[in-house]
């Protein structure tokens, strides 16, 4: 099968399929519908190269998801919606979590991309790692720290980080995210980077941000301006 980008109209037709199992009222999709002309613009490449991802790594994912988007060609990929609409719907089987034989598939952002609204975008399983991958692929040892586990398990870290379009589109927030999460000893983020640090360092840079240019500095010159609540993490590093 080809791969392809919703229309309008397969967007809506995906969003009802989506309500039907949030509201406990179930319905199929048409067997045809990625597909189907009526719902879907064929891009061209073969949906086989998305059945090949590691759903379990979110960074092997974002890596793979970069290679689909360079062999299909899509200059413009971050603002295709109907592209990644459609990879939502041709893994939902795969991404959607459940609960005994039921789908519970959340809400909406996590599979309709939303490339105009960034706190809702960076939600999207697929569209949001992709776009991270992309902008730092430079640093892909490093971006382990938030491309961390499972797809559909993004973790509060992410959502913390990727929600600030500030601090995960700056390369040396990325370096210093993972100088002081991750655990170069032991190839795992630190204990404790899962909690309430992540919310307590975006609070934290945040209003550095008003005094200091964060694009100017190192990721370890970002590190030591943190105030003592994240020793802890900084004296680990330390220590390696």
């Amino acid at each position: 099968m080809k791969i392809g980008r919703l229309k309008d109209k397969g967007v809506e037709r995906f969003i009802k399929f989506l309500d039907g199992h949030r509201a406990g009222i179930p319905q199929d999709l048409p067997k045809d519908f990625l597909s189907n002309d009526d719902f879907v613009e064929v891009i061209g490449g073969d949906s086989v190269w998305l059945d090949a991802l590691d759903l379990d790594d979110r960074l092997s994912a974002a890596k793979g998801l970069d290679e689909i988007v360079l062999k299909l060609g899509l200059a413009s990929a971050e603002n295709d919606s109907g592209f990644w609409s459609w990879c939502s719907a041709c893994l939902f089987d795969r991404l959607c979590k459940t609960s005994g034989s039921s789908f519970k598939p959340g809400e909406l952002p996590i599979w309709i991309a939303e490339p105009n609204n960034y706190r809702r975008y960076y939600r999207h399983y697929l569209a949001s790692i992709w776009s991270v991958y992309a902008a730092h692929k430079s640093r892909e040892d490093k971006l382990k720290v938030l491309l961390n586990g499972p797809v559909n398990t993004p973790g509060e870290l992410w959502a913390q980080v990727a929600a600030t379009e500030t601090l995960i589109t700056n390369p040396s927030m990325i370096d210093a995210v993972y100088g002081l999460y991750w655990d170069e000893a032991k190839d795992e983020r630190k204990k404790g980077s899962g909690g309430n640090s992540p919310r307590r360092l975006t609070k934290v840079l945040k209003q550095f941000d008003k005094t200091y240019d964060f694009f100017s500095m190192s990721g370890d010159e970002i590190i030591n301006l943190l105030p003592a609540e994240f020793d802890r993490f900084k004296n680990i590093r330390q220590s390696q």
